[in-house]
């Protein structure tokens, strides 16, 4: 196991060319997505907070409860990675 190659993922797989998805626009800054990110992941968790969810049966209860829990960890995730210095 130690003798395997790390296998390769969208984390550590090289940098390949970058190519925009918008023609004639600039590409946004890492920074400047995450934040939009992390924005729209806190106005969900807000929703979430103010309004409720109304769900009709009890089963669905769990996924809704997943899907704040999940969120709530992404807007910490992201709000840690938005600190970290040099992140370009």
């Amino acid at each position: 196991m130690a003798e395997d190659p790390t296998p390769v993922t969208l984390l550590n797989e090289p940098v390949r060319e970058v190519i925009e998805l918008r023609p004639g626009q600039s590409a946004q800054s890492l920074y400047a997505l995450l934040v939009g990110v992390r924005n729209q992941a806190q106005a969900l968790v807000e929703r979430l907070e103010t309004r409720g969810v109304y769900v009709p049966r009890d089963g669905q209860r769990e996924v809704v409860r997943a899907l704040y829990v999940a969120t709530k960890n992404q807007v910490k995730a992201l709000a840690e990675c938005l600190e970290l210095e040099g992140l370009e």
